[in-house]
């Protein structure tokens, strides 16, 4: 039979509002508190800081990857992204590079780099946010006959029912499927940027799994076999060459050929993900044309050939670049 607060839980979860992503946050972070949690007496109690740091995490990797919009209003953007954002722009300068890591490979450089008092201080605020908003208005959401657990405002902690522990640790992944894919309709209102439900369920990962581009070379070598960086044109040796996404990858997701084209390192480290011009995008559709025409007189075909037609009849370069930009 279906406990009370099981549905309690579950119904909030599907019915909050579409303002921002605040509230999947703090559902997804009290799921993962209760399911690594000691059980001992009637109640467990639960910190804020502890909820503010899985806040932290979570939006620190959607956001050093794919920057998603979390809240409805683009030019005024929930002040826990901000303050997710001013960090990430810090933790930048002190390594002197963008290099994104996912939040549990740099926690402990966070700490001990020049900017750990940023850190703190970023833990702090998204806690006091927390206190004054998220705490009580996600109890509120439905009716108060039943308490997902006891909190006054302005506190520093919450208490649950072990028993209701219980239930979220014996439905832990059910609950994260139901979060993550409530948590992607909602970012799916703000965003045009695909595979958001991958981009949501990289929190539930360690790191991400980027494949090698070498595979690509055999193609891309056919239609350039000098080398000609995509960017600046010069010719370019082995040693200083990249394969590099001209739609942003932070925004694909993916790598296909009819977005790979050669760069040299140096277009390539200065470009991160700046959105291509019209001008990059007309020649990277005319690189596309002659590429297909040269692999089908070369009598070549497979599944990437195949993903490459498909994207020249379906025009992917401007529809997915109408969408970058947006």
């Amino acid at each position: 039979m279906e406990s009370k607060f099981y549905k309690k839980f579950t119904t909030t979860i599907r019915e909050c509002n579409y303002d921002n992503t605040y509230k999947m946050a703090w559902a997804k972070a009290l799921v993962e508190i209760c399911s690594s949690s000691k059980l001992n007496g009637n109640v467990i109690t639960i910190t804020l800081d502890d909820i503010a740091y899985k806040f932290l995490k979570y939006y620190w990797n959607q956001t050093i990857f794919f920057d998603l919009i979390q809240g409805s209003n683009p030019k005024k953007p929930p002040i826990i992204l901000s303050l997710v954002k001013f960090l990430i722009n810090n933790y930048y300068l002190a390594i002197s590079k963008k290099q994104p890591e996912v939040f549990e490979k740099v926690e402990d450089r966070l700490e001990n780099l020049l900017i750990n008092n940023e850190y703190k201080n970023t833990l702090n605020n998204i806690t006091n946010i927390l206190k004054k908003d998220v705490s009580w208005r996600f109890d509120n959401i439905q009716d108060n006959s039943e308490k997902l657990y006891e909190y006054t405002q302005n506190s520093n902690y919450l208490k649950m029912k072990v028993e209701n522990v219980i239930i979220l640790k014996n439905y832990e992944q059910d609950l994260y499927d139901l979060i993550n894919y409530k948590w992607s309709l909602i970012l799916e209102s703000f965003n045009t940027s695909p595979r958001i439900n991958k981009k949501v369920r990289i929190i539930d990962e360690r790191s991400i799994k980027r494949s090698s581009l070498n595979k690509f070379k055999q193609y891309l070598n056919l239609e350039n076999p000098k080398h000609y960086c995509f960017v600046c044109g010069k010719e370019t040796n082995e040693t200083e060459l990249s394969i590099d996404h001209v739609i942003p990858w932070s925004y694909m997701y993916s790598d296909d050929l009819w977005n790979l084209v050669y760069v040299c390192q140096h277009c390539n480290s200065i470009k991160s993900n700046i959105i291509p011009t019209e001008s990059q995008i007309e020649k990277l559709k005319d690189r596309n044309n002659n590429l297909l025409r040269i692999i089908e007189e070369s009598n070549i075909s497979n599944k990437v050939i195949e993903e490459l037609k498909l994207a020249i009849d379906k025009d992917y370069v401007n529809k997915f670049w109408s969408g970058c930009k947006s």
